[in-house]
């Protein structure tokens, strides 16, 4: 057997015929120093010879020569014999296989065998040898590769999906002590198959091509047990690279944190590919397409720059994509305050003062002032449950986010439920007629409780003389009227406003 640097074995059997008598070997084997070897071996005599083949029959190897002191194996002398060995095969069946062992660079030359029998058989195959070569330390296993049953000549164009079967063979020259062969680095996902001929061993690696396997190095270790010496061990490796389309895409917002609203922000797009990723597109959320290139750059944020934008990435297998939210965040804007329920604020009735404001983030803390700046409550509501004359006035409320402030005001009038805007005299003396007091509201503009005293025009005076809150079923309040040093008593009404 001849090895190549591919470890590609030929066997060029020398097959000779001379009077019926032939052997066949090969033309070359390959033997590791302190290992053993095998040599395969089948002979034929003549038809008139076979019958003196027995169990008995001696088998001879002769060294570089075919006299009798190159005889180095004798299979009746063990012991005594310069090549240390067995013949495996049975000579009675002309089968001559050899394993020489204890292997050293003085076992390397031509050896040529001779067979004997009973009845004076004594015969040397002098045109044919096999030439044994001796190496110091074992030859490196062959990797070969097959993609989706193709053979290819690397690992670098395997595309993610296909079939991969990796064959690691290493040279086994003694089939009764073969080395042993080990994968390391290799994909989680295998199947491993081992084969053995009688020179070689192989162990087929089988799995299906995945990014995960983009750049491993795939090892084959042979691994020899050597007699007399420490285990010897020889590996070839192949880097495996692995085709795919783009995956993990993400879109990252550069710097980092909130947004201001009329700040610059540039959104970034990364994605893992082989080979790399050739183009990035962005795009709206409406699918309009708004730049290329894996950065986009925003130099003045407003309004309109918030939302979803899209990175599509592509290299020649496919594309991938991802998203980014962009929340431009400002301070607040659009304060206003109302009033609920909305319409005239009765005295004695409640109301309440309700503040809005627009902010991103969402307002965090709304304050009430009054307008001489006393602050009066929190929260986005402020309750008067029972309202009398101090609480018409300005009320302000202050809207507050991270990014700033925002005031609005509203002024609240508190008006009476009733007046007194006329009386009506009936029982007036000494006079007994029917006279009229006009009392304004300039004297008192709110009469939920009637006044004790009420001042009128031409000195007339009125004495109320009941001071109990009327209800708004009473209509009529009695009184005297004191006009000069006259007392009268009537009645009046109360009319609504």
């Amino acid at each position: 057997m001849k090895l190549t640097q591919t470890l590609s074995v030929v066997y060029c059997m020398i097959r000779v015929v001379w009077m019926d008598f032939s052997i066949t070997l090969p033309e070359t084997v390959e033997a590791v120093s302190g290992h053993c070897v095998l040599i395969p071996c089948q002979f034929k005599i003549g038809s008139d010879y076979t019958h003196l083949l027995k169990n008995t029959s001696v088998g001879k190897w002769l060294k570089d020569g075919t006299e009798f002191n190159n005889i180095v194996f004798d299979s009746s002398t063990p012991d005594k014999n310069q090549n240390k060995g067995k013949i495996t095969g049975d000579l009675s069946k002309k089968n001559c296989t050899t394993i020489f062992t204890s292997i050293s660079p003085d076992t390397s030359g031509k050896y040529y065998f001779k067979i004997e029998g009973e009845g004076g058989l004594k015969w040397s195959y002098k045109e044919s040898h096999v030439s044994i070569s001796v190496r110091d330390s074992p030859p490196k296993p062959t990797l070969s590769l097959n993609v989706n049953q193709e053979k290819v000549k690397n690992l670098k164009n395997v595309m993610e999906g296909s079939s991969v079967n990796l064959i690691c063979s290493a040279l086994a020259p003694c089939p009764s002590n073969p080395p042993n062969l080990t994968w390391t680095n290799v994909p989680s996902i295998i199947s491993v198959q081992e084969i053995q001929n009688t020179t070689f061993i192989s162990s087929h690696l089988s799995f299906t091509a995945s990014h995960l396997h983009d750049g491993d190095l795939i090892t084959c270790s042979a691994s020899y047990q050597l007699e007399d010496k420490p285990i010897k061990s020889v590996s070839s490796s192949r880097l495996l690279f692995v085709l795919y389309p783009p995956r993990n895409t993400s879109v990252s917002v550069v710097p980092p944190g909130p947004v201001l609203l009329g700040s610059s922000v540039s959104l970034v797009c990364s994605s893992d590919g082989n080979p790399a990723v050739l183009n990035f597109t962005w795009y709206r959320e409406n699918g309009e397409q708004i730049g290329t290139g894996d950065t986009l750059n925003i130099i003045e944020t407003n309004d309109t720059h918030s939302g979803l934008y899209y990175c599509r990435a592509q290299n020649p297998h496919g594309t991938h994509n991802s998203s980014a939210q962009l929340d431009l965040q400002y301070p607040q804007r659009n304060t206003s305050v109302s009033v609920v329920p909305p319409g005239p604020v009765l005295l004695g009735s409640s109301v309440s003062l309700v503040c809005s404001s627009d902010g991103n983030p969402a307002v965090l803390n709304f304050t009430w002032y009054r307008e001489n700046g006393e602050q009066i409550g929190t929260g986005d509501t402020l309750n008067i449950i029972e309202t009398n004359n101090t609480h018409s006035g300005l009320y302000y409320c202050k809207a507050q986010n991270p990014h700033g402030t925002h005031n609005s005001s509203v002024q609240l009038d508190v008006y009476c439920k009733y007046s007194l805007s006329a009386v009506t005299l009936t029982n007036f003396q000494p006079e007994n007629n029917t006279a009229k007091i006009k009392v304004g509201p300039d004297s008192q503009p709110c009469l939920n409780k009637p006044p004790q005293v009420i001042t009128c025009i031409r000195l007339w005076s009125l004495v109320l003389l009941s001071t109990d809150f009327c209800a708004e079923s009473c209509k009529t309040l009695h009184f005297v009227v004191i006009f000069g040093q006259k007392w009268g008593q009537g009645h009046g009404f109360l009319e609504a406003l």
